[in-house]
C-alpha cells in the first residue's frame, strides 16, 4: 500500500512538473538584440525560393501585360538661348529695350512660351486638332464604356422599371452656335496640350529647354521646334508692334509738333513786330544795336576830340613864343609850310652868301632881306590858318560828341522802356525754341524707328532644334521592369518571412522541445518514391523494414524504452489532439515491426467513436473491447490475429453508448493489468484529446503516452492545448512524435533534425 502511494505521489510530481515547463515553454522566445541568425535567415530564402520566384515571375508578367497595355509616349526637347548679340547700329532703346538676363525676365519668357496664345498657334499651324490625341472628339470610345453602355441597355431592357427618368424634365439649354462650338474646342485641345508641354531654364544659364511630350515620335519633334519657331516669331512681330507703333505715335506727335512750332514762331515774330523788337544781324534788337554802335561811336567821337584838344593845347602853347608855333607838328605837317621853309632856308643861304661879298646895304642883300621878310610872313600865316584849323576841327568834335551824347542818352531811355516786352518776347522765344527742340528730337527718332523696322532682330535664337526620338520617355520599360522585380523580390521574402510567421505548426523536434517542455520521439517521414506509390505506412513496414519509414518506427520503440529509467513500459497509450494525425497508423506500424521481429504485441483500438483499426488489419470489428468491458465476452474470443505479422488485435467492437464511462471503468483497468502479462507490449490507439476526454480516462491506466503531432498541419496552440489536457489527467507522456513529414522539405529548414533520413544517410536505408 505504502508504495502504491509512494508511486502515485511521483507521479503528480512528475506531472506538476511537466505543467511548469510546459508553461514556461509556452513563453515567446525572442532572440538576443544584435544576433542576427543570418544560416536561419539564408535558410528561410531557400526554403521560400519558389514562392520568391513564383511572386517574381508574376508580378513581371503583370507588369509586361501592363506595359503592353500602355500607349508609349515620347519626348522632344528643343532648346532656345536668350538675349542675342546686340546688332543695333544705333541706340534704340528708348523705343525697344534690350533684353535683361535677370531671373524674373527669364522666368517671364517662360510663361511666354508656354502661354495659351502660342499654344493655339501651334496647334493651328500643326492642325493638331484632326490628331485624336489631343482631340478627344475623334478618339474611339473604350472598351470599358462600351462594356459599360451594353450592361446598362440590358439591364434597362431586363428591369425597365429600374431604369425609368423619375425626374422631371429640364429645360433645354440653349444650343451653341458654329463660332462657339468652335472655340470650345479649341479651348478643349488647348487644355490637352498645355500639360504636355514642359518650359524650364537650364541650370543658371541663359538657356530654355521646350520638352514636349506625345504619343507620337514625329509629333514631339514637330511640336517642340515649331513652339521654338513661333516664339522667335513673336518676339519679333512683338518688336514689330512696338515699333510700328512707336513709328505711329511719333508721326502723330510731329503733326502736333509742327503745329506747335510754327504757332509758336508766328507768335514770336508777331510779338517783336508789334512791340519793336526787331532783331539784327547779331540777333539783338534794332534799339540795342543803335546803342551799341552809337556807343562805340561816341566813343571814338570823344577819343578823337580829346586827341584834338591836345594838339590844340600844344600849338597854343607854341603860340606864346613867335617862333615855337613853326615848329609844331601840325605846321610843320603843312605842305605849303615845308615848302615856303626850304625857300626861307635857301633866302637865308643866299642872304649869307652875299653878307660876305656885299654889304648890309648892297641892293642884292636888301632885295634879300625883303624876300625873306615875306616869305616868313607867309608861313606865319600859314601857321596861323593851320592854328584856326585845329580850333575849328576841336569845336565840331566838341559838337559831333555832344550830339552822339545826346542820341545815346535818348536810346537808353528807350531800351529801358522796351525790357519789359523783351521779357514777354524771350519768354515766347524760349516756348518756340522748346517745341522746336522737341521736333528736332522727335524727327530724329521718327528716322531711327523707320531705320529699325529694317534692322530688327529677335531677343532669341534657337540653339538646337528637336531631334525625333527614338525610344519612348513613357513607360521606361527596363526601370519598371527592374522596379518590379525588385519589389517582387521584396514582395516575395516579405511573403516567405510572413507565411513563416503565420507557420504556427511544429516542424522540428527543436520546436517541440523548447515549446512544449516533453522530450521529442523523433519524426515519421511520409512515404514517397516509386517503391511506396499504392502502399499504406502499416503495409509498407512489412515489405520495407529497413526503410527509412521503418527506421522511425523503430527509433520510437528505442525512445519508448529509454523514456523510464525503471523498467520498459509496456501499455503505451497513442494519441493526438486532433483526427488525421496518424494515430491508428503509428499503432499499427510500431505494433507490426515488434511482432516482425518475434515479440508479443497487442494492439488494442480505443477509438469506440470511429475505429479504424480493424479495417486496416481487415479483422471483424465484432465482438470486440466493448462486448468484454460489457461482458458478454470472453477475452480469448475478442482478440484475433493479423495473419501478416503475427501481432493479436483487439477491436472496438459494437459502437457504445457512452465511452469514457467504458474507457474508465475498472474493468478496462484490469483488462490492461491482465493483457501486460501475457505481452511484451501493449498498444492503446485512442480517439483525439481535443475531441473527447476518451483518451483522458486512458491514461490514469497506461505505462506511458505518445503524444502525437502532424508536421506543419497542427497548430502549436491546440497541440499545447491537448498535451496540457493530458497531463492535467496524470498521463506519463513519454514524448512527442512529429508525424507526416516530408523529410526532403524539412532538410530545407536547417533544423538539428533536418538532416533525418535524407542526404547520405539515406544509403542506410532500402526504400
Amino acid at each position: 500500500m505504502a508504495t502504491q502511494e509512494e508511486s502515485n505521489t511521483s507521479a503528480l510530481q512528475r506531472s506538476d512538473q511537466r505543467l511548469r515547463a510546459v508553461d514556461e515553454r509556452r513563453q515567446p522566445v525572442f532572440q538576443p538584440v544584435g544576433e542576427v541568425d543570418l544560416k536561419g535567415f539564408l535558410r528561410k530564402l531557400w526554403r521560400g525560393k519558389w514562392l520568391i520566384l513564383g511572386t517574381v515571375i508574376i508580378v513581371l508578367s503583370l507588369a509586361a501585360i501592363v506595359l503592353s497595355q500602355l500607349t508609349p509616349r515620347y519626348i522632344a526637347t528643343a532648346a532656345v538661348v536668350i538675349g542675342s548679340p546686340p546688332s543695333n547700329i544705333v541706340d534704340l532703346e528708348a523705343i525697344v529695350s534690350g533684353f535683361p538676363s535677370d531671373t524674373a525676365s527669364m522666368e517671364t519668357e517662360i510663361e511666354v512660351i508656354g502661354s495659351r496664345t502660342l499654344a493655339k498657334k501651334t496647334i493651328e499651324r500643326l492642325e493638331l486638332n484632326r490628331n485624336p490625341e489631343f482631340n478627344a472628339a475623334l478618339r474611339p470610345e473604350s472598351r470599358f464604356n462600351t462594356i459599360l453602355k451594353d450592361l446598362r441597355s440590358y439591364m434597362a431592357g431586363a428591369f425597365p422599371s429600374a431604369f425609368d427618368d423619375k425626374t422631371p424634365p429640364r429645360r433645354e439649354e440653349k444650343e451653341l452656335s458654329e463660332d462657339q462650338k468652335t472655340e470650345l474646342e479649341r479651348a478643349q485641345i488647348t487644355d490637352s496640350f498645355l500639360p504636355k508641354l514642359r518650359v524650364a531654364v537650364k541650370g543658371r544659364s541663359r538657356v530654355i529647354i521646350i520638352s514636349f511630350e506625345s504619343e507620337g515620335r514625329r509629333t514631339a519633334a514637330l511640336v517642340a521646334n515649331t513652339l521654338a519657331d513661333l516664339y522667335i516669331v513673336a518676339s519679333l512681330e512683338a518688336k514689330f508692334e512696338a515699333t510700328r507703333r512707336a513709328t505711329q505715335w511719333l508721326n502723330d506727335r510731329l503733326t502736333d509738333l509742327r503745329a506747335e512750332v510754327s504757332t509758336a514762331e508766328r507768335a514770336v515774330e508777331a510779338y517783336r513786330e508789334k512791340s519793336g523788337l526787331i532783331r539784327g544781324e547779331r540777333e539783338a534788337t534794332l534799339a540795342e544795336e543803335q546803342i551799341s554802335a552809337l556807343s562805340t561811336q561816341y566813343i571814338q567821337e570823344r577819343a578823337k576830340r580829346a586827341e584834338v584838344e591836345a594838339r590844340l593845347r600844344q600849338v597854343e602853347r607854341l603860340l606864346e613864343s613867335p617862333e615855337g608855333i613853326e615848329s609844331a607838328r601840325e605846321v610843320l605837317a603843312s605842305p605849303l609850310v615845308r615848302q615856303l621853309r626850304q625857300q626861307e632856308a635857301e633866302l637865308e643861304r643866299l642872304s649869307a652868301e652875299l653878307s660876305e661879298v656885299y654889304g648890309k646895304r648892297h641892293p642884292k642883300m636888301i632885295n634879300a632881306g625883303v624876300q625873306l621878310r615875306d616869305l616868313r610872313g607867309k608861313i606865319k600865316s600859314e601857321a596861323d590858318k593851320v592854328v584856326q584849323g585845329l580850333r575849328n576841327e576841336v569845336a565840331i568834335a566838341r559838337a559831333r560828341a555832344a550830339s552822339m551824347s545826346t542820341e545815346l542818352n535818348k536810346l537808353k531811355r528807350e531800351v529801358g522802356q522796351l525790357g519789359t516786352q523783351e521779357v514777354k518776347l524771350r519768354a515766347l522765344e524760349r516756348e518756340a525754341t522748346a517745341s522746336r527742340t522737341l521736333l528736332e528730337n522727335l524727327l530724329a527718332r521718327s528716322k531711327e524707328t523707320l531705320f529699325l523696322e529694317d534692322f530688327q532682330q529677335p531677343n532669341a535664337t534657337v540653339l538646337s532644334y528637336a531631334a525625333v526620338p527614338r525610344r519612348p520617355s513613357y513607360p521606361k520599360r527596363g526601370f519598371i521592369l527592374a522596379v518590379a522585380f525588385a519589389g517582387a523580390v521584396v514582395l516575395g521574402v516579405f511573403l516567405v518571412f510572413g507565411i513563416e510567421q503565420l507557420d504556427r505548426g511544429f516542424r522540428s523536434a527543436d520546436q517541440i522541445d523548447r515549446l512544449m517542455g516533453i522530450t521529442p520521439l523523433g519524426l515519421i517521414p511520409v512515404l514517397t518514391g516509386l517503391g511506396a506509390i499504392g502502399k499504406k505506412p502499416e503495409t509498407y513496414i512489412l515489405d520495407k523494414p529497413a526503410s527509412a519509414y521503418g527506421e522511425a518506427i523503430r527509433r520510437l520503440h528505442t525512445n519508448l524504452l529509454l523514456s523510464s529509467a525503471d523498467k520498459a513500459p509496456k501499455v503505451i497509450l497513442i494519441c493526438a489532439s486532433l483526427p488525421k494525425e496518424g494515430k491508428s497508423t503509428v499503432a499499427i506500424s510500431l505494433a507490426r515491426m515488434l511482432a516482425s521481429i518475434g515479440q508479443k504485441v497487442l494492439i488494442i483500438d480505443c477509438d469506440l467513436r470511429r475505429p479504424t483499426i480493424h479495417k486496416a488489419f481487415g479483422v471483424e470489428s465484432n465482438p470486440g473491447l466493448v462486448e468484454y468491458l460489457a461482458e458478454k465476452a470472453a477475452l480469448d474470443d475478442v482478440i484475433q490475429e493479423d495473419q501478416y505479422s503475427g501481432a493479436h488485435i483487439l477491436p472496438a467492437g459494437a459502437e457504445a453508448t457512452h465511452p469514457p464511462s467504458l474507457l474508465g471503468s475498472e474493468s478496462m483497468k484490469k483488462l490492461l493489468k491482465t493483457v501486460a502479462q501475457h505481452y511484451d507490449m501493449v498498444i492503446l490507439d485512442s480517439a483525439p484529446v481535443v475531441a473527447v476526454s476518451d483518451a483522458l480516462v486512458l491514461s490514469r491506466f497506461v505505462d506511458k503516452i505518445v503524444f502525437l503531432i502532424r508536421w506543419r498541419e497542427t497548430r502549436r496552440e491546440v497541440a499545447l492545448d491537448g498535451l496540457r489536457q493530458i497531463i492535467d489527467a496524470g498521463g506519463d507522456v513519454a514524448g512527442a512524435l512529429l508525424t507526416k513529414v516530408d523529410v526532403k522539405e524539412h532538410a530545407r529548414y536547417g533544423f538539428a533534425d533536418s538532416g533525418s533520413y535524407v542526404g547520405q544517410i539515406r544509403k542506410y536505408y532500402t526504400d
